[in-house]
């Protein structure tokens, strides 16, 4: 039996967990993963759902716990890191957000979500230029990325580029 397969559920457990997940069935997704944990006390993927499964309640102070716990395991997991943003975004803790949202990007460079996830907080912060530069990172990497548009029109046009701010908001309808 290889190390993986020791250290992780089986693959109908996983695609369980993230059904329970994407089901918004966050309290069973956490007690599901709980159990798990019990007997794959490494399993990242396990570990990275619960704390999705604790943000997702508002359990946030545990979330990035558990997601600390993933990074300590594995020190450049770039999906942790990102996931422990959103929980400091929503814990208010912005600038921490931030930090978060760039170690996932330095691992991981091509990760879309991160430089969206960056702008939001970046924005929150009013540093409105610094966003539209995540945004365009996002759309540079993920031309599709219909949020990301969104959320560029909306930063424009809080620096008052109106103009320049319609047409992003027009392109992500097109996309």
């Amino acid at each position: 039996m290889s190390q993986t397969q020791t250290i992780n559920p089986s693959q109908d457990q996983i695609n369980a967990l993230i059904d329970l997940y994407q089901s918004a069935q966050m309290a069973n997704a956490e007690q599901a993963c709980r159990e798990l944990l019990q007997t794959y006390p490494q399993s990242l993927i396990v570990i990275n759902v619960l704390g999705a499964a604790l943000n997702g309640q508002g359990k946030l102070r545990e979330a990035i716990q558990a997601f600390d716990k993933a990074i300590q395991l594995k020190p450049d997991y770039a999906e942790a890191y990102s996931n422990r943003g959103n929980a400091l975004r929503d814990l208010e803790q912005l600038g921490k957000a931030v930090e978060s949202y760039d170690k996932a990007i330095q691992l991981k460079p091509d990760f879309a979500d991160a430089y969206v996830n960056r702008g939001n907080a970046l924005r929150s912060l009013g540093q409105l230029e610094e966003a539209t530069e995540s945004y365009d990172k996002a759309i540079q990497l993920k031309p599709a990325y219909a949020e990301a548009y969104y959320n560029r029109g909306n930063a424009l046009k809080d620096l008052e580029q109106l103009e320049e701010a319609g047409l992003s908001n027009v392109s992500s309808v097109n996309s």
